[in-house]
This record gives C-alpha cells, sequence and structure tokens, in this order.
C-alpha cells in the first residue's frame, strides 16, 4: 500500500488500482437502491407511518476504513474512498446515516477519515485498533432496534476474522458487504496447504483445511470448496444471500476478488440483484 498526502487537504490517501471504481460503483449504488428503507429508519415522518414514535437510526460500520480518500495508482487522481461515498450517497438520498463507526488499525487514517466526514456534517466514530477489537467495542455501541450496514474491505484475510461476522451477526438488521480475496486464494492457497502453520486463512474461514485435506495442491477445486465453506459458516449465523459472489477481475481479466452481500432479511437480497443485475456470480475460470 502506498501513502501520499492528498494536495485537497494535506491528509493522507492510499492507492487503489482502477477496478476499485467498480467497488466504489456497487457500494453507492447499494445505499441508493436501499434509501427508502433506510429513511424508516432516519427520518421521524416515515417512521411515524410504521407506527414508530421515534426512529432508532441507521448506522455505517466500517472496521478497515484507512483515511478516507484514494488516489488512482500511477497517477494524481485523488478520489473519495468507501466511507466518504457512503456518507454523500446516504445523504444525496435525503436517508443519511445517524452514526458512522470506522476503524483502521493506523491512528493517522482514523484522524483523517473522521476530519473528513466530519468537516462534512457527518457524526463519526473511530477506533484505532485492529478490526477484531474494533468490532467488539463498535457491538456495544450499537442500537439493536436500529438499521445496521457494515462493509468489510479488508484487503485479504490478515486481521479479518471470522469473529467480526460473529458478533455483527447479533443483529436483526445487519446487512454486511464483505471483500473476499480471490487473488488471495489463488496465489497463496498452495502454500498454506503445505504448511501445518496457522495462517490468515485459519482465522477467517476455521475449519476450512479439513474440507480440501485430500484436495490437489493448486488446485481450482480446492479453492471453490474453501469458499464454499465459508460461505457456509456465514449462512450458519443467520446470514442469507447468493452463494456466489460478484467476481472483479483486473484489466488482464485475473480473478481479484469477490463482493459478497448478506443479511438478516430477504430484501437486501432483493436490493443486490438490482444492483448487480447483468454482472456474473462466478467463481474463477
Amino acid at each position: 500500500m502506498k501513502v501520499r498526502p492528498d494536495p485537497e487537504d494535506g491528509f493522507p490517501a492510499i492507492d487503489a488500482g482502477e477496478w476499485a471504481d467498480e467497488k466504489h460503483r456497487l457500494l453507492r449504488q447499494y445505499i441508493e437502491t436501499s434509501h427508502g428503507v433506510r429513511r424508516g429508519w432516519t427520518d421521524p415522518a416515515a417512521a411515524a407511518k410504521r407506527g414508530i414514535a421515534k426512529p432508532a437510526g441507521a448506522t455505517y460500520i466500517e472496521l478497515f476504513s484507512g483515511p478516507g480518500r484514494v488516489f488512482l495508482r500511477g497517477t494524481d487522481d485523488f478520489r473519495d474512498g468507501s466511507p466518504l461515498i457512503a456518507y454523500e450517497e446516504a445523504r444525496r438520498r435525503g436517508s443519511g446515516f445517524t452514526m458512522m463507526h470506522l476503524g483502521d488499525e493506523r491512528a493517522d487514517f482514523c484522524e483523517a477519515v473522521k476530519t473528513r466526514l466530519e468537516r462534512r456534517g457527518a457524526p463519526v466514530v473511530t477506533y484505532p485498533m485492529q478490526a477484531e477489537i474494533a468490532a467488539d467495542r463498535v457491538v456495544v455501541a450499537l442500537d439493536p432496534y436500529a438499521l445496521h450496514f457494515a462493509f468489510l474491505d479488508s484487503f485479504g484475510f490478515k486481521g479479518a476474522p471470522f469473529s467480526i461476522l460473529q458478533k455483527l451477526a447479533r443483529f436483526e438488521r445487519m446487512d454486511v458487504l464483505i471483500y473476499v480475496s480471490a487473488m488471495g486464494l489463488q496465489r497463496l492457497l498452495e502454500r498454506w496447504l503445505q504448511s501445518e502453520k496457522r495462517c490468515p486463512l485459519d482465522e477467517f474461514a476455521p475449519g476450512w483445511r479439513e474440507v480440501v485435506k485430500d484436495a490437489r495442491p493448486g488446485d481450482i477445486v480446492a479453492r471453490g470448496l474453501v469458499y464454499k465453506h465459508w460461505f457456509d459458516r456465514v449462512r450458519a449465523l443467520g446470514f442469507k444471500g447468493q452463494t456466489r459472489g460478484i467476481l472483479i477481475r483486473g484489466t488482464k481479466r485475473q480473478p481479484l476478488y469477490w463482493l459478497v452481500l448478506v443479511a438478516k432479511h430477504d430484501l437486501a437480497e432483493k436490493f443486490w440483484k438490482a444492483v448487480t443485475r447483468g454482472l456474473q456470480y462466478e467463481m474463477f475460470d
């Protein structure tokens, strides 16, 4: 990861490939598509129509938030990152998040994203710590009657244990958009299979070794088995969603990552299908 000061405000920005545009587009469209439901948890008039005297609110959670701004790799093109995109889209649709919970291991990133969002009027709490620890603090702060949307964009498997999803699964109204590294599986699974040492995948998808114990190292089938094992565990938490995620590819058509939307209710899946219409839910070629 490369870091540069954004000439707009002097705070740090991180590099991103061209394919990040697709990830941000899907995030923006999901928030746009779900704005009507979110309004019922943020707007007193809309809540009153549902027989609720006071709306419980709608939160945005991102535990790998970065500094809030990115620059296109190899260019001087600086852009909003996912926390700012999410806030601006929700506000544009008149259903802004009533609180944003943002975490990153780097304290300077937390300071940057908090300042940037507060300058735009956003209510923000930041957690400069590992995502798993931040998750413990976030779930204590959440209103169980509110509407929650979490974006878990970990850029890999390290520091993204399955326990985070277990904690988020406690809430009845929880949508989670998850980054799953296809490139990481392609590059590292063979090495991890051949080693008995613990690896990031042991935390991300506990029990994965048992499902691929008879697979050949480097076999494409093994990668699919690991993914399915992880998703089955997610579904066992009470989440619903498409088994296969949207596979984002690089400029040379190489698989980079899946975006997987899971939620506690069917309406979220309906929204995600509308957002991803025409895209492929796929594994590897």
